[in-house]
C-alpha cells in the first residue's frame, strides 16, 4: 500500500483543537507543574482541545496508515534558484535544497573552530547545556529540561567543549554576528544572495517594502555544536535560510497542517513552540508516552551538506540532528515573512503576545534580533533560570 501524504485532518476536530489550545494559552490555569505538563485546570479551553485531540485520532486510527518513511524534499542546484522558482516556492510554503548554493562564500573556508576560538574566544554568549539523554521507555513524556538548559559561557569554553563532543552546544546565537560593525556578515557571507532568494532585494525600494519589508533579513545567528547535537521538534515564526559551513546535518519536516499530530506545549508566549516529542524514538514508544497522534504525521527530510542553503518557510515543523563523523558550524538568516494562512493560530496568538510585541518593536528599532531575546523566547518554559535577561 502506497503511503497517503496528502490528506486533510478533519475541519471541526481541528477548530476544537486549536480553539481550545488558544483559550489555554492565554486563560488556561495550572493545577500545577510545569506548562509541558499540561497539567490545567477543567475549562472550556481543556473540553475543547480534548475533544479535538480524541477525535483526530479515531479519524487517524480509522481512515489512515502509520506513516513510516520519510520523504526526501527537493533539491535544486543553486543555477536552478531564479526568482520565479523561488517565488513559487513561498507561494507554495514547502522547503527546498539549494545544493551548493553558499560553496563560494568566504566562511565556507574561514569559519572553523580555530578561527572563532582566536577572533572571540573572549566573548560570552548563551549556550545550551544539552544533556540529549535517552530516556528508559516508561510511558512518560521526556522532560524537556533534557532539551533546554541555557547558560552564559565564553566562545573557548564552548569550543573546548564541541571539540570533546561534549554537551556544550551554541544554537541561534546572534549578538556575536554584529561585534566589529556586523564584520562576520559583511566579510565572509552574501547577504545580497539571501534578498535575492527571499525577493526583497527586488522590491526593497517600493513603498509597500519600506513599510512591510517581506523578505527583509532581521536575525543572523551563528550554531556550532557538537557531533551529538540533536533538536526537539520546534517552529518559528520568519522563513528561515540555512547554511551549512561544515559538517552533515538531518533535517526532518512536518507541514504547519498537522501541528494536532505534534503536541506542542501550550505556554503562554508565542515567539517559539516546541513539542514534547524526541523524534529519535520509535513511534511506539512515542505513543506510549502519550503521543499517538504522531505516527500518522507525514515527514520530510533532507540531508544538508557544507555550502548548501536550506530554505524553510515560517511554521513548519523541523528537527535536527548531526550526522555521525564530526561537530558542525552552521549559519541561519531568518525573514519578515508574509502571514502564514497555514498556521492562522499560531499569527493570531503571537499578535495577542506581549512578550513578541516588545520583542519585534525591538527588532524594528535595531533591525536585528538580540540574544537575550532569543533565549529567553524559546527557553523560558522549559527552565525559568534559562531567561537570560535576568543575567543567567
Amino acid at each position: 500500500m502506497t503511503e497517503r501524504t496528502d490528506y486533510n485532518l478533519p475541519g471541526l476536530a481541528r477548530f476544537n483543537y486549536w480553539f481550545g489550545f488558544a483559550y489555554l494559552s492565554k486563560l488556561g490555569k495550572l493545577k500545577g507543574g510545569k506548562a509541558e505538563q499540561h497539567r490545567f485546570k477543567s475549562s472550556l479551553g481543556t473540553l475543547l482541545y480534548d475533544a479535538g485531540e480524541k477525535t483526530l485520532l479515531e479519524f487517524a486510527r480509522r481512515n489512515l496508515p502509520e506513516q513510516t518513511r520519510d520523504i526526501p524534499i527537493l533539491e535544486i542546484e543553486a543555477g536552478e534558484a531564479s526568482a520565479k522558482r523561488m517565488a513559487e516556492f513561498r507561494k507554495d510554503m514547502h522547503p527546498v535544497l539549494i545544493k551548493r548554493a553558499a560553496a563560494e562564500w568566504p566562511a565556507m573556508k574561514t569559519f572553523t573552530l580555530d578561527f572563532f576560538e582566536a577572533q572571540y574566544g573572549h566573548i560570552e554568549v548563551p549556550i545550551n547545556e544539552e544533556p540529549n539523554e535517552h530516556y528508559a521507555d516508561d510511558g512518560k513524556p521526556v522532560p524537556m529540561s533534557n532539551f533546554y538548559r541555557m547558560r552564559y559561557h565564553t566562545v573557548k569554553d564552548l569550543i573546548d567543549s564541541v571539540r570533546k563532543n561534549g554537551d556544550l552546544s551554541a544554537k541561534a546565537i546572534e549578538d556575536i554576528m554584529h561585534v566589529e560593525n556586523d564584520r562576520l556578515v559583511k566579510e565572509y557571507c552574501d547577504l545580497g544572495y539571501i534578498h535575492q532568494l527571499s525577493a526583497y532585494a527586488q522590491k526593497k525600494d517600493s513603498w509597500l517594502r519600506k513599510k512591510y519589508p517581506i523578505g527583509k533579513v532581521i536575525s543572523k545567528q551563528l550554531f556550532i555544536q557538537p557531533e551529538r547535537s540533536h533538536t526537539l521538534w520546534h517552529v518559528e515564526p520568519g522563513d528561515n535560510y540555512f547554511i551549512q559551513i561544515a559538517g552533515r546535518k538531518r533535517w526532518r519536516f512536518v507541514h504547519p497542517h498537522y501541528t494536532p499530530g505534534m503536541y506542542p506545549v501550550v505556554k503562554d508566549h508565542s515567539a517559539y513552540h516546541a513539542s514534547r516529542i524526541d523524534g529519535r524514538e520509535a513511534h511506539d514508544v512515542i505513543a506510549r508516552r502519550g503521543f499517538p497522534l504522531y505516527s500518522y504525521v507525514p515527514k520530510y527530510t533532507a540531508v544538508v551538506e557544507p555550502g548548501d542553503i536550506l530554505y524553510m518557510p515560517n511554521y513548519w515543523w523541523h528537527t535536527v540532528s548531526n550526522l555521525p563523523g564530526s561537530h558542525t558550524i552552521s549559519l541561519t538568516f531568518r525573514t519578515i515573512s508574509d502571514l502564514n494562512l497555514l498556521s492562522p493560530t499560531w499569527e493570531i496568538l503571537r499578535y495577542l503576545d506581549p512578550t513578541s510585541w516588545r520583542i519585534r518593536k525591538k527588532m524594528l528599532k535595531h533591525g536585528r534580533l538580540f540574544d537575550e531575546d532569543i533565549s529567553a523566547s524559546l527557553f523560558t518554559y522549559a527552565d525559568q533560570e534559562n531567561d537570560l535577561r535576568n543575567g543567567g
